[in-house]
């Protein structure tokens, strides 16, 4: 009997404003944000859900927040993609429906809107506002990762 998949949707860390020089993708996390993940991080330790796969932004925020919450894990299941940036819930979608079906448990870290349009979307309960360092663990229904869509998920557990 095959396992279903676990997607975990983080939203990177607490960004500044004025760092970046002016441009969106280079602002970087602020000292209350790295802190407020590395909290996250030790909750997310607890809840011993083991990740196989990490899809992150290449924004440098997303990059700041994927390191410090995959420090422990291994640097080699970390993939950037600029797909991620200010994506659409279409796009994110498709990028995860080629996920190797050999991964069961895929963090995703990106921006909003797109992170919490998507959760909304595949747990399709209303919508979920994910904030800044917000974690969401949804256990899926599907064997596949071409199988990801509306409501094919359930929101088993919110971090933050």
């Amino acid at each position: 009997m095959k396992k279903n998949k676990i997607l975990v949707v983080l939203r990177h860390g607490e960004a500044d404003f004025n760092s970046g020089g002016g441009t969106d993708f280079e602002r970087e996390l602020t000292k209350n944000g790295k802190n407020q993940l590395l909290r996250l991080k030790e909750l997310f330790v607890k809840s011993e859900i083991v990740v196989d796969k990490i899809l992150s932004s290449s924004s440098k925020r997303t990059k700041q927040t994927t390191e410090l919450i995959g420090s422990s894990m291994d640097p080699s299941i970390m993939e950037f993609s600029d797909e991620v940036y200010e994506a659409e819930t279409s796009v994110i979608l498709d990028l995860l429906s080629k996920m190797n079906n050999e991964h069961s448990c895929v963090l995703l870290v990106g921006h909003n809107p797109g992170v919490s349009a998507l959760v909304s979307h595949i747990a399709d309960q209303g919508y979920l506002s994910i904030q800044p360092g917000m974690m969401v663990v949804i256990e899926l229904a599907v064997d596949n990762w071409s199988h990801l869509g509306m409501g094919t998920g359930i929101v088993r557990e919110v971090l933050q």
